[in-house]
């Protein structure tokens, strides 16, 4: 008879992700049983599940339980991510049906393929090992590939999807062989068994060289420069509302790993990580905020500007102290209300206007057209680029405070100057929004969707309330940010 006792199983620590997954597989049923002119329960059933699974994420607040063999835990650190996550995830299946509707893309398996890609996020931030970290990362990963090339008729989603396999599968290569690396340099799997063996031993080459594949994979994941090639045309390639989804949640997932590896797990060698990482930081924000800049398309700009995000996020995690990754988890948070926004407005307006409602020139004189809209937006735009009061200005000031207690002034020379570049393209949407159309007289009003409406606003308020307030988010950040493995 196997013995089961040691393997410490705990499925309270994993219950957020079971009730996302017995989600995913009661709407596979669901979609079989409902005729298809009332899809649109789907997406009921869906934010059902996840309302169900927030209240689930409570209980790990503050608790400390790994379970599996010390593969997963349940933490703040997890409960913080999952809240963004589960958040993001909600907010998107809420804008998903006008949309979907207008392309004709309201199929059940667009739910199914969001929950499973919630589900592998989520276990990312839950995830110790080695081994549940790629299991973690495949998952949301096959979702977000199919997700991509959603519109089957439009060619360039197909191409986005085929990009995004093809790159997203040679990363995993990178990815799994650091792992591989890792393992015979330590003899571990674990995160725990990890940190023991290089406190105690310190670092080889072997090891060295197993991080820096594991940068490179993670890199990708988070849509860091040079590995960002795939993330402009994947994001303008894919159905709009799926690049608003995965705009945050992959970002947000892929640095709960980082965060968690790098602090956590490699403290003891932070001068061995410290380069390659403020290399990928520094050279995001050259690349995201000079190349946004010569963007046409609204969705590529953005994506451009993601790329540049990442960057700001890597710089509190390279003082590798706990301050540094409180100051990233609360640049998450904020990117996740502020950038949802703004590719909900993008999604909005294409729902209207068509495919070409993601070039610059077509939001000419939005604000007559649709104040709503284009008030949220440039609430978004003027966080994005750090301007008071709102949350990305806070976001930015907190990850730059590590780097100067740190005594980091590389990094932070690049962050400050690139910051002040990127007000020319976020400012522009703005002046482009607020220009008056040539057309004689102002266009009728056309009204925003209840839902839509709703939803934009709340991210709006929510992007300037937490500028004004910004600590109740930052101490949970604190909280989450004190990790144990």
């Amino acid at each position: 008879m196997i013995d089961t006792s040691r393997l410490g199983i705990d499925y309270g620590v994993l219950l957020p992700e079971l009730v996302v997954t017995a989600t995913a597989l009661l709407v596979l049923v669901l979609d079989l049983l409902i005729p298809p002119g009332r899809r649109r329960w789907l997406a009921a059933v869906s934010a059902l599940g996840l309302l169900l699974a927030l209240l689930a994420t409570v209980p790990l607040w503050g608790a400390d339980r790994s379970a599996f063999s010390g593969t997963v835990i349940g933490d703040s650190f997890a409960a913080f991510f999952d809240v963004i996550l589960l958040s993001t995830g909600l907010l998107t299946v809420l804008i998903s049906p006008r949309f979907l509707r207008s392309l004709g893309l309201e199929y059940g398996e667009y739910y199914v393929l969001t929950l499973a890609a919630m589900a592998g996020m989520m276990l990312l931030a839950a995830a110790t090992s080695l081994m549940t970290i790629f299991l973690g990362i495949e998952l949301l990963s096959i979702a977000l590939y199919v997700l991509a090339g959603f519109a089957r008729r439009n060619l360039r989603s197909q191409e986005s999807a085929l990009k995004y396999l093809l790159l997203g599968g040679f990363a995993s290569g990178f990815l799994l062989y650091g792992m591989a690396l890792i393992y015979g340099a330590t003899g571990a799997t674990t995160l725990h068994g990890i940190a023991q063996f290089v406190g105690a031993s310190g670092s080889s080459v072997l090891l060295l060289v197993g991080i820096g594949f594991l940068v490179v994979g993670l890199a990708f994941k988070a849509s860091a420069a040079p590995f960002h090639m795939w993330t402009p045309d994947v994001y303008q390639g894919a159905p709009t509302v799926v690049t608003t989804f995965m705009s945050v949640a992959t970002k947000a997932a892929a640095f709960a790993v980082i965060g968690r590896v790098f602090v956590a797990a490699f403290p003891t060698i932070r001068a061995d990580w410290y380069f390659p990482l403020a290399f990928v930081a520094i050279v995001s924000l050259g690349i995201g905020n000079f190349v946004a800049i010569t963007q046409s398309n609204l969705k590529r700009l953005l994506a451009y500007s993601g790329i540049a995000q990442a960057g700001y996020i890597l710089l509190g995690i390279l003082p590798g102290s706990s301050e540094g990754l409180a100051a990233s988890l609360f640049y998450v948070a904020a990117y996740a209300v502020m950038n949802f926004g703004a590719f909900a407005v993008v999604t909005a307006v294409e729902t209207r206007v068509g495919e070409g409602g993601t070039e610059i020139p077509a939001w000419t004189g939005l604000f007559y057209r649709q104040p709503l809209l284009a008030t949220t937006m440039t609430v978004f735009m003027l966080s994005l680029a750090g301007i008071p009061p709102t949350v990305g200005f806070f976001a930015k000031l907190f990850v730059f405070r590590p780097l100067v207690e740190a005594q980091l002034w590389a990094p932070l020379a690049v962050a400050i100057v690139t910051t002040v570049i990127s007000f020319y393209y976020y400012l522009r949407v703005v002046v482009v929004m607020l220009t008056a159309p040539e057309e004689a007289g102002r266009p009728a009003r056309e009204p925003v969707s209840r839902v839509m409406g709703a939803i934009l606003v709340f991210c709006s308020i929510a992007t300037i309330v937490l500028g004004v307030f910004p600590t109740v988010v930052f101490d949970w950040a604190r909280t989450a940010a004190a990790l144990h493995l």
